[in-house]
This record gives C-alpha cells, structure tokens and sequence, in this order.
C-alpha cells in the first residue's frame, strides 16, 4: 500500500473508530429515541467494519469500569462530534444500570432491526402418516399433516410460502419489516406473526386461526378477510371466501395430537383426512354417499375400526383388497 493511501485508510479507521465511541457513549447515556436507533442501525447496516468497530468499543467500555481517570480518558468531545451534542460520562454512569444490558437492549434493538436476512429456499414434506414440525430460520415453526407439502423463498423483503398439498399448522415468528404469505389454490393468507391453520382439499380450502390475526383474500375478491383467533373461513372455486364462522378449537386443531374430528362434515371430507394416514388409500367408489354428513373423532391408528364402524352402521360396504379400501354404496 502507498504511503498516501496508507494514510487515507488510517483516516477511515480513525474516524470509524471516533463514531463508534459516539455510539456506545450515546447508548450509555440512557437518552436513546427511535430516531438515533434508526440513524445507528442505518450506520451498522452501511458496513460490517462499523459493526465490527462499535463491538470492539463496547466490549473496552465495559472493561473501563475499575480503571482510574476513566471520565477524562472518555470525555474526549471528539468521540462525540458525530452525535451533535456533548455526552459526559461518570463512573455513576459506567457502573450504574446494567450498563452491558442497557447498551444491548438500546443498541440491539436497532441492530437486528436491520441485519439483512439471508435467502432462503424452503421445500419441507412429510410421508403418509407423518406428523411432523419444522423449524424454520426466521424463528417460526410449522407442523404439517400426514402427506403434505410446502415449499417457497424467504427474502431480506418478504417470506413467502405455497402449501402444495396436505394440510399444516404455522407458528409464525413475528417480523413487521417481512410479512408472511401463504398461497394455496388462490387463496392467499397474510400475517406478520401469528399462530393459524390451513386444510387444502380437493374441493375447498380453509383458514382457522389459533391466535393473533390474519388476512384472508383470494383469487377474484374485491376485499381482503380479516380473521381473529376462533375465526374461520372457506374458500371454494365455485363461491369464492365464505363468511366469516367461530370453530371448535380443539376439534379443528385435534390432528397435531393425531386425532381426527369431525362435526357434521360430508363423508369425502373425512376420507380425504383419512388418506392423509391411511396405509392404503381409501376411495369412494362411483355412486358412494359423498355427501352424507357425520360427527366422528377417532386416532389415526383406529382408521380401519372406523371404516368398519361405518359399515355396520351407514348404508355403505367398505371392501378392501391388497392396494386399496373402496367404499361403495350398499344396494
């Protein structure tokens, strides 16, 4: 390196070094607003050498705690021309308050407010039968039924996520800068952090929300759904979003535990729930009571007691052979 451009960078590092003192006496100071976080998380975010300045500064700050003189040695006003106004240091300030705590709290928060997330490409399955929950690397955790399926991206912008097939349970981690968006069968759920649970079947789609809130729209809607914790609703190709309706909690969410519930559901429903952990697909054959309503609640490991329940009591045959359980209507 040349002799001038030995000088420049020493310049930088000096001047870098001078703001990060700033910073960390500012923080120290217990007169933090959001405006100065905003401005401090602009100048961590604007190089990875000022995050690694003010880090070495704080770590020797609260390292000066039993020095001698330590006020004179940090009242320096030079360290302190970035902030606009003179910032006095005292023992009293250094050893009061939890400094190390203050400073993490006040500075931190404007930190990781602005860290730029990775990228991110999601694809998490489970096997028929499987009830399993992901943890994913924003924080937030989702369980996905038997047979099911989610892939998307998480971005420094946004984080985005397709249920493919099946069914799944999100716990999502709040995040106000990347809202979350769930796209199934044009149904589109957004939330900034929440707990909700989304069913795609063949012939609908529905959103039940465990806690906090979430907002509902899809394909063709002039207006987005706004759903509450025990709000649900229905999508359909035919009628679009349903109406807004209350749920049993426990009964909607009864899967996680590997129990199914139904009350008053048509009889594809329940089988297309039973495929979910079957080990042989069961199909309703041509002429099959689909719609037939009924009420049930039964663990995934009673699937066959069940359809042999059905059977005996419901004007239907359940036969089986070595590749598939038919369910037919009884002449």
């Amino acid at each position: 390196m040349r002799k001038s451009e030995s000088s420049q960078h020493a310049s930088l590092v000096s001047a870098r070094n001078a703001e990060a003192r700033a910073w960390v006496l500012f923080f120290a100071s217990g007169e933090a607003s959001s405006e100065k976080e905003q401005a401090f998380a602009d100048w961590i975010a604007a190089s990875s050498a000022n995050r690694e300045a003010f880090d070495r500064v704080r770590r020797l700050w609260e390292g000066m705690v039993e020095v001698d003189g330590v006020e004179d040695l940090l009242l320096d006003q030079n360290n302190v021309a970035a902030l606009k106004r003179p910032v006095v240091p005292t023992r009293r300030l250094l050893l009061g308050g939890g400094l190390a705590a203050a400073l993490m709290c006040a500075a931190g928060v404007g930190l990781l407010a602005r860290q730029s997330a990775p990228a991110e490409s999601i694809l998490i399955a489970t096997q028929r039968g499987e009830i399993r929950t992901f943890a994913l690397s924003d924080g937030s955790e989702i369980t996905l039924g038997g047979a099911s399926r989610i892939r998307g991206d998480f971005t420094e912008e946004s984080r985005q996520l397709e249920l493919v097939a099946g069914n799944a349970y999100f716990d999502i981690a709040r995040d106000e800068n990347r809202p979350l968006t769930v796209e199934t069968d044009g149904v589109q759920v957004r939330v900034l952090g929440t707990r909700f649970d989304i069913k795609k079947r063949a012939n609908k789609v529905s959103v039940a929300v465990d806690r906090g809130h979430v907002s509902v729209s899809a394909d063709g809607a002039v207006d987005a759904r706004d759903l509450l914790a025990g709000d649900r609703i229905v999508s359909t190709p035919a009628r679009g979003l349903g109406p807004v309706e209350t749920f049993d909690l426990q009964k909607e969410l009864s899967w996680r535990s590997g129990r199914l519930s139904f009350v008053n559901a048509p009889l594809r429903d329940i089988v297309a729930d039973i495929n979910q952990y079957s080990e042989r697909p069961v199909r309703l054959a041509s002429g099959a009571p689909g719609d037939m309503r009924l009420t049930l609640s039964f663990s995934t490991q009673q699937i066959r007691q069940v359809l042999a329940g059905l059977d005996a009591a419901y004007p239907i045959q359940v036969q089986e052979n070595d590749t598939e359980i038919l369910i037919m209507k009884d002449f």
